[in-house]
């Protein structure tokens, strides 16, 4: 006798276990034919317990189901077909403190995503007013990680004056070497570093400052903490030895384009949202001056209409130019065109400045709509946040949807990117 299929309505989602960067294939089933049916999605988060929510609208077919990634929602937080909408449009829930959702802080274990199924097209309002409560259809918790530990060890870093997080995957190695940095919140946030590993890079999650024992003001920070890092990384056994990558987002940015132009093992860098020059504070190396920097005009920034800081970008000058083309390194630039933060057309000044022969060198992508925290594929848009170091809260900018579809182009573009130009040979001097 053969068993009976359930008839109940049910979610699929393939895989249900994953990564951060992986997409989900979610389907319904089982559904009444031709009904209106809302996706839930939310996530309860840190110690606060606060809740973020999404959904999306959709129309069951003559089968009864819903394929999400062919299908487009025609309302909640996100429309158009879109597979990860449920993820990128997680926003405070109605009657929540309006806090935007931070990235994965622990890499040790997963954010864990309830999703849930409605009849009817539901906004978040009326699921969370909703009096007499609502039944979900059919229910299924995702769990998204950073790593897998089977796959991935991440390790704390305390040598020399370094101070950080390697994370290596599993087996043989050696591994393309990649230094991870932040920006001004300090601090030393190693989720991307683990994910970084997770598709086959030693990646060093790097603080600078306001981490353990390092300065807490950016002053302090110079070109030689940044060389000792380099050095240490490039020697580690599990790491090839003939060039790393540098990777970094608004003020870790800055210093990896620093650590380009002046370190000659750094073979290549990406720079999320950061400045052709050096802003805010002057940088050396070995107690010797080797750029001026621009402060930010505090005078002349201005407050939106929901109280949030819209910071003057520092202006360049002459002598704070990040002499990039000084070595031999390759430079893929993103711009948030969204992005009050920076100046908009900054690696204009640097093409400008740069030797003809050398301009080959410089990738510039520019992303319409999406905002300064272009971090990693699938996260939710921080549009605004707190600066720990400037204590008040900053308009970061971005679009949700242009944002989203920019942090997935930008993420694969950037893997690529080092697969390509961290050297896994003696490079030719020829």
């Amino acid at each position: 006798m053969q068993p009976q299929l359930s008839t109940l309505p049910a979610i699929r989602a393939e895989p249900r276990v994953a990564l951060f960067d992986e997409k989900i294939n979610i389907e319904l089933s089982n559904f009444p034919r031709n009904e209106r049916i809302t996706l839930h999605a939310q996530r309860v988060h840190g110690q606060k317990k606060i809740v973020y929510a999404s959904c999306g609208h959709y129309m069951t077919d003559e089968c009864g189901q819903v394929r999400v990634a062919e299908q487009p929602s025609t309302g909640g937080t996100y429309t158009g077909t879109e597979p990860m909408g449920m993820l990128w449009s997680l926003r405070p829930a109605h009657g929540q403190p309006h806090i935007s959702p931070l990235w994965k802080r622990s890499i040790d274990r997963p954010v864990f995503i309830h999703l849930k199924t409605y009849r009817g097209h539901l906004q978040l309002e009326d699921i969370y007013e909703s009096k007499a409560g609502l039944e979900s259809l059919a229910d299924i918790e995702l769990e998204r990680w950073g790593r897998f530990p089977s796959q991935v060890t991440c390790l704390e870093v305390r040598s020399g004056k370094i101070r950080g997080t390697l994370c290596l995957p599993h087996g043989g190695g050696p591994f393309q070497g990649i230094i991870d940095m932040f920006g001004s919140g300090g601090d030393n946030p190693d989720f991307r570093a683990a994910l970084l590993a997770s598709r086959g890079f030693a990646a060093l999650s790097l603080a600078y400052f306001k981490y353990q024992d390092l300065p807490t003001d950016l002053s302090d920070v110079n070109l030689d903490y940044f060389e000792e890092a380099v050095d240490w990384l490039s020697s580690h056994p599990m790491v090839y030895p003939h060039g790393i990558g540098v990777l970094g987002i608004s003020k870790g940015a800055e210093f990896a384009c620093c650590m380009g132009a002046y370190l000659e093992k750094v073979t290549c860098v990406v720079s999320v949202c950061g400045s052709s020059y050096l802003t805010r504070d002057d940088f050396y190396h070995k107690g010797k001056l080797l750029i001026k920097a621009s402060e930010f005009e505090v005078d002349k920034c201005g407050i939106s209409k929901d109280g949030e800081c819209i910071m003057a970008p520092a202006m360049p000058f002459k002598n704070n130019l990040i002499p990039a083309w000084q070595g031999d390194a390759k430079y893929l630039l993103f711009v948030a065109e969204d992005d009050p933060t920076v100046i908009k057309d900054n690696y204009k000044l640097l093409l400008e400045s740069c030797p003809e022969e050398k301009k080959s060198n410089f990738e510039v992508v520019s992303y319409p709509g999406a905002g300064h925290l272009l971090v990693m594929p699938f996260a939710p848009l921080i549009r605004s946040t707190i600066n720990p170091t400037l204590g008040v809260m900053v308009l970061y900018g971005g679009q949700w949807k242009e944002h989203a579809h920019a942090q997935e182009d930008a993420w694969q573009r950037l893997l690529q990117y080092f697969q390509r130009n961290i050297p896994t040979s003696p490079i030719s001097s020829s």
